[in-house]
């Protein structure tokens, strides 16, 4: 009876790793995706607002464009590097600590 309780606890353990490892991928998924999202629109944004400015020169013009292509850039890295994070510390949780786990599924929960 102990046996089929263990193997029980293993099952339910597993599954709970599962669903908060599953929970937190989307989290961070939709965040990073919205990061992305943000970081396209301001970018877009400031092209137009440079190309139909009248009174700066051509080359005020295209150094202001070299460098919002650099933010956009500096920024894309910068959002997968916080994903990477993310997964990693996520995955370091869950297999590390059951407790972390519970702990860490009742904070997106709530």
């Amino acid at each position: 009876m102990n046996e089929n309780n263990y193997i029980q606890t293993i099952g339910e353990n597993s599954t709970l790793q599962d669903s908060i490892i599953e929970n937190m991928y989307l989290k961070a998924f939709a965040s990073i995706s919205d990061a992305e999202n943000t970081s396209k629109e301001k970018y877009i944004t400031k092209t137009m607002l440079i190309k139909s400015s009248n009174d700066i020169s051509t080359q005020e013009k295209l150094t202001s464009l070299d460098k919002n292509y650099e933010c956009r850039n500096y920024e894309r890295w910068q959002n997968l590097l916080y994903f990477t994070i993310i997964s990693f510390s996520v995955l370091g949780i869950t297999v590390a600590s059951p407790i972390a786990m519970k702990n860490v599924r009742k904070l997106f929960t709530t």
